[in-house]
């Protein structure tokens, strides 16, 4: 399984010299000229050009993620030291390292750009291979391909060259011949030893042959035939040529170092930090495959979880959910007969509170009740003792203008013996209940905190005892 493109977009392979940036990316390539001030960095007006012209190159947009740029640079200003170390612990091996670096380059290693392998083979003693360059040159181009939407790692491009020999591991010599300067190198076992800058003087084989006693020489760069200096190496010692494609920024530094990226092989990378080598986060390692993998797995289960418990659950859902209706409807069963005839009892009864509380709020001052008759189809019966006759015209009328009673009687008025009050008997039917609803019959708020307010005052005094019936 490939990864899209916009997750790990296909790296570019750079090489830098002195004056000409060659920069590959899959099969397609371009060679933009470097120009560079007195102290040997890059000039503004060449930043702005390369950052424009490798933009257009990759066809990066704003938002996509930074491409991975390799870049192999120049044998100008790069040392290669063999340093022993003394077995240390782990946690010492970084320090103990960094005091031979000091202790061996004439610049502190805060100032170096500079990169480290372990080449000991398990030996007692640590062997350690460093390549160094001041870490000003590193910056100076970090910043120039950074501008451009590139997230560069520099290794040394004599030593990314070795890996288009046939043999790699083995012993021989890499000479790269530029128009202007050629690059040699050596190597042993597959271990490289000094790199030499030469100058390109055509048929200049001596010069070769005193900087290294390989018996294999593998000669690269366009200007090899044209100097003659091939024919010349190939009549004192085995020489060969590195296959490399024609066309812009195709040489055998680039290829070179693509060939190293897909088959994964370690590269000696310089880093401005105290380190081996300079950490880059590569969608393309197997590590990170593995885990891109997992991750995409693990949201691929997060999205379907939902779903496919909802299908998993179903049958356990349907059958506690027809469990519940089978159990409601059971319970529907015993309760609802009840519920009805207890609604029919609260709809049917009489409303005795009603048709006393209407009687409380008519009654007149001084009004004795003798005895008050309800019978459950809404007759009553009052028979009182009231002081005057207005009394009883008084109460008939507030009676009737409650709305409670249909009809209202007075069936009997006699003056009493004593001629103070007069004996009143009257009768009363309320209304249907369909004619009641409508009415609002009940004490108000006040009302309510005004009978707790006069009931705690009166509390021990015994009111009158009523006769009534119902």
């Amino acid at each position: 399984m490939r990864e899209p493109a916009f997750f790990n977009p296909p790296p570019v392979f750079i090489e830098i010299r002195p004056d000409v940036l060659k920069v590959l990316r899959g099969d397609r390539g371009i060679e933009l000229p470097l120009e560079r001030a007195a102290d040997g960095k890059l000039t503004g007006k060449c930043r702005e050009k390369l950052a424009v012209e490798l933009q257009t190159f990759l066809g990066r947009k704003s938002w996509q993620p930074r491409v991975r740029a390799v870049c192999g640079i120049s044998a100008h200003g790069v040392s290669l030291r063999r340093l022993t170390l003394p077995a240390t612990a782990k946690e010492e091996f970084a320090r103990v390292l960094r005091l031979q670096i000091e202790a061996e380059f004439p610049l502190s290693p805060d100032d170096l750009a500079w990169g480290w392998r372990d080449i000991s083979n398990g030996a007692a003693k640590r062997e350690i291979l460093v390549a160094a360059v001041r870490k000003e040159t590193v910056e100076d181009y970090a910043t120039a391909l950074a501008a451009a939407g590139l997230n560069p790692e520099f290794t040394v491009a004599a030593l990314a060259r070795n890996a288009l020999c046939p043999q790699p591991d083995g012993s021989h010599a890499v000479l790269e011949i530029a128009r202007n300067y050629s690059e040699l190198v050596s190597f042993e076992n597959g271990l490289p030893g000094a790199v030499r800058i030469l100058p390109a003087s055509g048929g200049n084989a001596d010069a070769v042959l005193k900087g290294t006693n390989a018996k294999i020489i593998f000669v690269s760069g366009i200007a090899a035939a044209e100097n003659g200096i091939f024919e010349n190496l190939s009549a004192r010692v085995d020489c060969r040529r590195l296959e490399t494609a024609d066309g812009d920024g195709f040489s055998a530094a680039t290829l070179g170092l693509k060939k190293s990226v897909s088959e994964n092989a370690p590269l000696l990378l310089l880093s401005a930090k105290p380190g081996p080598s300079k950490v880059s986060f590569n969608f393309s390692q197997p590590e990170t495959r593995l885990w891109l993998k997992r991750a995409a797995v693990l949201l691929a289960v997060l999205l379907v979880w939902p779903f496919a418990e909802a299908l998993l659950l179903n049958p356990f859902l349907a059958h506690k959910l027809a469990s519940f209706k089978n159990e409601r409807q059971q319970f529907v069963s015993v309760v609802n007969p009840e519920l009805q005839f207890l609604q029919y009892l609260k709809q049917n009864q009489p409303p005795y509170l009603d048709a006393l509380y209407v009687f409380s709020k008519a009654a007149p001052p001084g009004l004795h009740l003798d005895s008050l008759a309800i019978s459950q189809h809404g007759d009553i019966s009052l028979k009182a003792a009231m002081q005057n006759a207005q009394q009883v015209m008084d109460l008939r009328a507030k009676l009737i203008a409650s709305g409670f009673f249909s009809s209202i009687t007075v069936e009997e008025q006699t003056p009493a013996p004593d001629h103070q009050r007069v004996n009143v008997r009257m009768t009363a039917q309320w209304k249907p209940a369909a004619a009641r609803g409508a009415l609002k019959i009940g004490p108000t708020a006040e009302e309510i905190e005004s009978a707790k307010s006069a009931g705690k005052s009166a509390t021990g005094m015994a009111a009158p005892a009523i006769p009534m019936n119902f």
